[in-house]
């Protein structure tokens, strides 16, 4: 009983714990009860008891091992189960009527039989075997009485009569225990029920906060990024313009450093959040390690120089060593870090050491800062945590940019700690397992300029009139003999290709009517060829991976991050086959 009742508790959350038990697990039970009753009927063989013929034990044994025979073989348990019960009876009654009548000891299991009933079969059927192992009690009582069965016990009317109304009640008692025990099983699975509703209905609009969370951090970075792109675009271009006035170069440069500060911030708030949502991934490049590495130094020398800082670079045995990874991201780790350790270090020295360990590359970012107490320096890579209070009042900071970094680091299959020392100084390492490649070809630049067609013509695409302007601005700066050709909008840009050709589109994402993603997916559907196959650069001020994938999807050809620069436009220019589609240029 045991171990059907553990059946029934570990069943799905149905309100009828019956009807969702398999036959399967019915079966189970009922082999385990005849082989029970196969080897009761055996044992009761073996034991002397020269009051009846041992023999019908044998044949009880029989009948049930044809019965488990049957159910082996493919019956149905239900009859199986009614045949069981029938033999039980039978063969309870037949012993108790050899060995003493209604007071043989064999009368006790005439109660059990009505166990099994209950936990196999409907509570009809149950009722049904109820009442025949009551009946046959009553007749065996009855018979005992008249003393047509032998009994070794005289009893008189009053207590045969109490004896039958025991076995009634125990009968019923055990079929009510079995269904009380039932029933509360049931209101427990329906309580179940209503709490896997609610927790259901919970995290069903927990994600959808999610979502929309995730949306709106996207739209805001967004529309946050835009802007950004252009004061940066226009930034650099200025800068040109005034790099032999040094006092206006210098209001510029501040211009440009406070808005690359605030655009990693956006960036960085973007990015946890993908990685929140599991949306981040990784990108293949093959870069030069130490000019990578370096390339974070001379963003933050400047600073350093400001407080008086040795900040250097020490590529151990790694100089030259070109590897295959994540640049963006390895980057954006170093970055965080050189600017902690330049932030907390008044004094002394910031170094960041390269080495070569085994099947990666370690990375030490070591300062002589005011440093971490060693209760806190496991804290660190928590969000939003400083290493105090008062650090942060004096610092400030987000407290996203080391726990991003942990995050990144783990994302790439690599690991990352820190040792400090209170008062002396903090080395920050990460180990990432990067694969060493060959160098690179010849200077993009310079196959850039081999592959061009001299008069390149391009249309950009984007609603927003000073990004136009950036963009267009830039393009000249690097291919100062391309025709360029703006279009405010999808439509416009439809009706341009219809009009004109060109070798090359830029197109942005984002436009209200027609968006990029459709033009360019109207583009490659509907027009003839060799229209249909200009090569077409996407825009946006999107960070999300699956924005990327959507515009690869729609038909472009590759997918340039705002703000623009001019070493990505660069690096994706060089990637596409010029000679084959400038073929016919003048």
């Amino acid at each position: 009983m045991k171990t059907w009742l553990n059946v029934f508790k570990t069943k799905g959350f149905s309100v009828d714990v019956r009807d969702t038990a398999n036959a399967q697990d019915k079966t189970q039970f009922l082999r385990s009860c005849l082989i029970a009753l196969v080897a009761s009927s055996l044992l009761f063989y073996g034991l002397y008891q020269p009051a009846y013929d041992h023999k019908l034990h044998l044949i009880a044994a029989a009948a049930y091992l044809a019965l488990l025979g049957a159910l082996q073989w493919g019956g149905s348990y239900a009859p199986i189960a009614h045949l069981g019960f029938l033999i039980s009876i039978i063969h309870i009654a037949w012993v108790a009527g050899q060995s003493g009548g209604i007071n043989s000891v064999t009368m006790v299991w005439m109660t059990v039989v009505t166990l099994p009933a209950t936990l196999l079969l409907s509570r009809v059927a149950a009722v049904f075997w109820g009442a025949v192992a009551l009946l046959t009690t009553w007749i065996i009582l009855a018979l005992t009485d008249s003393e047509v069965l032998g009994s070794l016990v005289t009893m008189s009317n009053d207590i045969m009569a109490w004896a039958l109304v025991n076995k009634v009640l125990v009968v019923c008692m055990a079929m009510g225990v079995v269904w009380l025990a039932e029933r509360m099983h049931n209101q427990q699975v329906e309580q179940i029920d209503m709490s896997n509703l609610a927790l259901e209905e919970t995290h069903r609009a927990l994600r959808q906060a999610q979502a929309h969370k995730d949306e709106f951090i996207a739209s805001v970075g967004h529309e946050l990024r835009t802007p950004m792109n252009a004061i940066l675009g226009l930034n650099g271009i200025l800068r040109t313009e005034l790099s032999a006035q040094d006092e206006d170069a210098e209001i510029v440069d501040h211009i440009r450093r406070s808005t690359e500060q605030l655009l990693r911030v956006v960036n960085d708030i973007l990015d946890f959040s993908q990685l929140q949502a599991g949306q981040l991934s990784l990108r293949e490049d093959r870069f030069e390690l130490s000019e990578a590495v370096q390339s974070v130094l001379d963003v933050f020398a400047e600073k350093a120089q400001t407080k008086g800082l040795d900040i250097r670079l020490e590529d151990a045995m790694v100089k030259g060593m070109w590897v295959q990874g994540d640049r963006q991201r390895l980057v954006q780790v170093l970055r965080h870090l050189v600017d902690n350790a330049t932030k907390f270090t008044a004094h002394g020295h910031v170094v960041v050491r390269i080495k070569s360990v085994g099947v990666g590359v370690l990375f030490e970012v070591e300062d002589s800062g005011i440093g971490i107490a060693a209760h806190r320096q496991q804290q660190v890579f928590n969000r939003f945590e400083h290493a105090d209070s008062q650090t942060n009042r004096q610092y400030g900071g987000t407290g996203l940019g080391l726990s991003l970094c942990e995050r990144l680091v783990s994302l790439q299959g690599g690991r990352i700690g820190v040792s400090s020392v209170l008062g002396q100084g903090t080395t920050f390492w990460f180990e990432l397992p990067l694969m060493m490649t060959a160098a690179d070809g010849p200077d993009a630049h310079q196959q850039l300029d081999k592959m061009l067609p001299q008069r390149l013509r391009i249309l950009v695409v984007d609603d927003n009139a000073v990004n136009l302007l950036v963009v267009r601005l830039m393009l000249k700066k690097r291919l100062p003999q391309a025709v360029i050709t703006d279009a405010n909008g999808g439509a416009v840009a439809l009706d341009l290709l219809r009009e004109q050709s060109f070798d090359l589109v830029l197109m942005d994402m984002v436009m209200p009517d027609v968006d990029g993603l459709q033009a360019t997916q109207i583009l490659r559907e509907n027009f003839p060829k060799p229209v249909c196959d200009v090569p077409v650069l996407g825009l946006t001020a999107s960070t999300n991976p699956v924005d990327r994938e959507r515009c690869l999807a729609s038909g472009m050809n590759e997918v340039l991050q705002k703000p623009l620069d001019e070493v990505q436009l660069v690096a994706v220019l060089s990637r596409l086959p010029w000679p084959v589609l400038a073929k016919g240029q003048p």
